[in-house]
């Protein structure tokens, strides 16, 4: 396997270290010396440690958007959902450190960003919401799902997304194929009316 370039392996390093110590806590010293980097290097790759964090939120905004992108246009809201959340559930079991920072450090982008950046990262946030609550609410309508308050729903989702790198690490590619499916099973299971 090709080495990974510098800038990845900045990028990789800065989400363990941030995973692990928060984003108030880490430090642009820690990040060069876990890479083995001088401080004026790392600077080359991100100019600012508020930089790197954007990076890991924009990545995983821009690659969730791309998931809601493959959802087919057509068909039934409940085929729609499954595909979406099975989507969702199989790129979660596989970005660990970078998706548990980008749960853990959403709630302070305010302050740890500059404004038109967290502004940036709400924006994705909320294409997102909107394409999912507007699936759950068609869902409802056509009698697919239950009756259901649509955000609760979202939000629960959301939380077993976000809770799922810090447990599940698949040793195979079977394994985190079963696991897509029977987590996929288990949400939908709660939404489908009987």
């Amino acid at each position: 396997m090709p080495r990974p370039s510098r800038r990845d392996e900045v990028y990789a390093t800065a989400a363990r270290i941030i995973r692990e110590q928060g984003y108030s806590a880490a430090t642009m010293d820690a990040i060069a010396d876990q890479v083995g980097l001088n401080k004026g290097t790392l600077y080359h790759y991100y100019p600012s440690k508020s930089a790197i964090l954007h990076e890991l939120l924009s990545v995983q905004i821009d690659a969730t958007l791309k998931l809601v992108g493959r959802v087919p246009k057509e068909g039934t809201a409940t085929d729609r959902l499954r595909e979406l959340i099975a989507l969702q559930v199989d790129h979660v079991a596989t970005r660990h450190d970078e998706l548990v920072v980008f749960f853990q450090e959403l709630p302070w982008i305010d302050q740890h960003l500059p404004e038109e950046q967290a502004a940036d990262i709400r924006r994705g946030v909320d294409k997102y919401e909107r394409f999912t609550k507007q699936l759950l609410r068609a869902g409802v309508r056509t009698g697919e799902f239950r009756e259901i308050d649509v955000d609760a729903v979202l939000y629960s989702v959301i939380g077993i997304l976000a809770y799922m790198p810090n447990w599940f690490h698949p040793a195979t590619a079977k394994a985190q194929a079963t696991m897509v499916g029977e987590l996929t099973d288990f949400i939908m299971s709660g939404i489908i009316a009987k």
